[in-house]
C-alpha cells in the first residue's frame, strides 16, 4: 500500500468518526470582585467575552452558605456582565462554575470577598482642643481602628498615631496625643473596619491671632471714626499677609470679639460690644477682604484686667481678631455664637 494510500484511508476513518464538541480557549475573561460596600454594591464575578458566546451559565457556591446559578445567556465580543450574590457584612468565601456552550470542561475559581461594616464616625469644632491634646470622637458601629494624621502649613505631617478600637479597656471617647508646637493646617481622622474600609472626618483647626492696634470709640458709639481707619488699614494688610500664607491650604474666616471696660451696666455693655464689633467686620469686608467674616461682642464678660465695676480700664476695652478654619475654641473667646457675614 502506497503512502498516498495510507494518508486517504486515515483522512476517511477520521471523518466517519462523531464530531466532539469544541472547547473554545479564552472566549471569558473571569474575575472576582474581592471588595464591595454593601447594599447596591455586592461582591461576585466580571465575565468579559473575548470572542462571542452563547448558552453562558454561572454557578457561585459560599462555602457554608447558598448555591447562586445565574443563566446569562449569549455575549458578544468585548460585552461584559456582571454576575453578583448577597452577602453579609464581613468577610466570605466562594468557589464558582463558568460553563458556556461548546465548552469541554467549565472554568473554576475560588476566592474571598469582604463587605463593609456599618460604621460612622464623627468630630465636633467644640470637642477640638489641640492645646490640650485632645479630639473627641463618636464612633458607632463595628469600627476596628481609627488613625489620626496632622498636617503642618507646609504640608509636612507633624503627627501621626494609629488606635485599635477593641482594647480591653473598652473603646476610648477620645484621641490623646502631645499637643503640637507648629500650626497645623489639616486634621485627618479615619476610621477603619476589619476588612479596611474606611470612612473618614476632616477639619481645619487653624488659629492665628492678627496683631493690631485698638480702634478707639467715641464713648457709648460704634461707628469707625475716619482718623481710626488707618489702625484698620494696617490690621487689613496683616490679614492679607496671614491669608497668603495659609489661606491657598485651608478655608479661612475671620473672628473679631468685642469687649467693654465695667463703666455701665452689664447688659449694656453687652449690646455695646456687640455693635463695636459688628462695625469693624463690616469695615474690613467694605475694603475689600474677601473671606467670610464673622463677630460678636463678649461685653464685660472676659476682662484682661480684673477691675471693680465703673472702672475706667483701656485695656478692656479691647477687640480680637482670630483666623481660623472653624470656629475658634474656648481658648480664644468665651462662646461660639457668631454671625458671619
Amino acid at each position: 500500500m502506497s503512502m498516498a494510500t495510507r494518508i486517504l484511508l486515515t483522512f476517511l476513518l477520521l471523518a466517519a468518526l462523531p464530531a466532539m464538541a469544541e472547547d473554545i480557549p479564552g472566549a471569558l475573561d473571569v474575575s472576582a470582585r474581592y471588595r464591595a460596600t454593601g447594599g447596591t454594591d455586592q461582591p461576585g464575578l466580571t465575565l468579559t467575552a473575548t470572542r462571542s458566546v452563547s448558552g453562558v451559565v454561572v454557578t457561585i457556591e459560599q462555602i457554608d452558605g447558598p448555591v447562586t446559578t445565574v443563566k446569562v445567556g449569549s455575549l458578544k465580543a468585548g460585552e461584559s456582565r456582571k454576575v453578583s450574590v448577597r452577602q453579609e457584612p464581613g468577610r466570605a468565601y466562594y468557589r464558582a462554575e463558568v460553563a458556556y456552550s461548546g465548552q469541554v470542561k467549565p472554568y473554576e475559581i475560588t476566592w474571598s470577598s469582604a463587605v463593609a461594616q456599618q460604621f460612622e464616625i464623627s468630630v465636633k469644632g467644640e470637642d477640638v482642643d489641640l492645646s490640650a491634646g485632645r479630639i473627641a470622637l463618636a464612633i458607632t458601629g463595628k469600627a476596628h481602628r481609627v488613625e489620626l494624621k496632622m498636617t503642618g502649613e507646609d504640608g509636612a505631617i507633624l503627627f501621626k498615631r494609629e488606635l485599635r478600637l477593641d482594647s480591653p479597656s473598652g473603646r476610648p471617647d477620645s484621641l490623646d496625643f502631645q499637643p503640637p508646637t507648629a500650626i497645623v493646617t489639616h486634621v485627618e481622622i479615619t476610621a477603619y473596619d476589619e476588612n479596611d474600609f474606611a470612612k473618614a472626618v476632616e477639619f481645619t483647626p487653624v488659629v492665628v491671632d492678627v496683631p493690631h492696634d485698638e480702634v478707639n470709640f467715641e464713648s457709648g458709639k460704634s461707628a469707625v471714626l475716619p482718623a481710626e481707619e488707618p489702625k484698620l488699614d494696617r490690621a487689613l494688610a496683616a490679614i492679607h499677609e496671614a491669608l497668603e500664607k495659609l489661606g491657598r491650604q485651608v478655608k479661612l474666616r475671620l473672628y473679631v470679639g468685642g469687649y467693654t471696660d465695667t463703666v455701665g451696666g452689664r447688659e449694656y455693655n453687652q449690646g455695646l460690644s456687640e455693635a463695636r464689633a459688628g462695625s469693624l467686620a463690616a469695615w474690613l469686608v467694605s475694603h475689600g477682604l474677601k473671606v467670610a467674616v464673622c463677630s460678636q461682642g463678649f461685653g464685660e464678660e472676659v476682662l484682661a484686667v480684673q477691675t471693680p465695676d465703673e472702672t475706667d480700664e483701656p485695656k478692656n476695652r479691647r477687640s480680637l481678631f482670630v483666623l481660623a478654619g472653624q470656629s475658634p475654641s474656648m481658648n480664644s473667646f468665651p462662646r461660639g455664637n457668631w454671625r458671619c457675614r
